[in-house]
């Protein structure tokens, strides 16, 4: 049985990407698990207890009636969520309940900004992101404007992880849906000599290659994806303390600020 992990806010978001796990990954024997994650809001100390109960209180009413709004609206097909509750980090408590429950995937809804607001409005997906041991769906607010078509890979020319392999081609094949596989060249990058390694994990799919130019990451993407209609795959790659702390994430940028729904597989 597939389970699916959908960590909410209770807001439009995360309406969007419960319709997405359902439309999109879920089958007639998935399971729906929500989870929100409460904590003291920073710099609240006076009063603690009694704060953490009112909290606690309140988030459990928020899920009560987020829990049923959405299994009202999928009632004609028979499918009902479950719902968990938790205290303290989100990142960390949303990764213990997607290993307790055996979780396939996460699913979360996220909105495109930028400067302080994406600081802000992108916290929790980011946090999430870096957190990552499962296969993370994270949906745009508006995903509901397109089709999607295509699955689109980000590759960088390494070899490519059969795990994350598998887990694009289920989605592609539940949908029949071709591969695209893109090369962002930064600055005078030639392009890529050998695909011949992506081709064979991708053997029986149509799979299309393609490069796209940028003075960065991020610009050369947004250019390869301009006017798709896919499913934007990204590698969260391991990286070093000093390459964290130094360097902001193609990964992060990347997904904060695409129109396009993004699946990111850990390494």
């Amino acid at each position: 049985m597939q389970t699916i992990l959908i960590p909410t806010d209770f807001s439009q978001n995360a309406l969007m990407a419960a319709d997405f796990a359902v439309n999109h990954l879920g089958t007639a024997n998935s399971r729906y698990v929500l989870i929100h994650v409460y904590d003291i809001p920073h710099g609240g100390t006076s009063g603690l207890f009694y704060l953490m109960d009112e909290i606690k209180k309140q988030a459990e009413q928020d899920m009560e009636a987020f829990t049923e709004k959405l299994n009202e609206r999928f009632k004609e097909r028979q499918i009902t969520f479950e719902s968990r509750l938790a205290q303290g980090d989100f990142s960390e408590q949303s990764t213990i309940l997607a290993f307790d429950e055996n979780a396939d995937c996460l699913v979360m809804g996220t909105k495109g900004a930028s400067g302080v607001k994406e600081v802000l409005i992108g916290s929790s997906t980011v946090s999430m992101m870096r957190a990552l041991k499962h296969p993370l769906f994270v949906i745009p607010e508006h995903y509901l404007d397109k089709d999607i078509e295509e699955v689109i890979i980000s590759y960088d020319g390494k070899s490519y992880p059969e795990k994350a392999a598998e887990t694009i081609k289920k989605y592609a094949l539940k949908h029949d849906l071709p591969i695209r596989a893109m090369h962002v060249r930064i600055n005078e990058e030639g392009p890529l000599q050998n695909w011949d390694q992506l081709k064979a994990l991708f053997d029986g799919f149509k799979i299309d290659i393609h490069e796209c130019h940028g003075e960065n990451y991020e610009e050369g993407l947004k250019k390869g994806i301009e006017d798709q209609k896919g499913l934007l795959v990204l590698l969260r790659h391991k990286q070093t303390f000093w390459e964290r702390f130094f360097n902001a994430s193609d990964s992060r940028k990347a997904v904060m600020h695409a129109d396009l729904p993004v699946l990111v597989i850990p390494e």
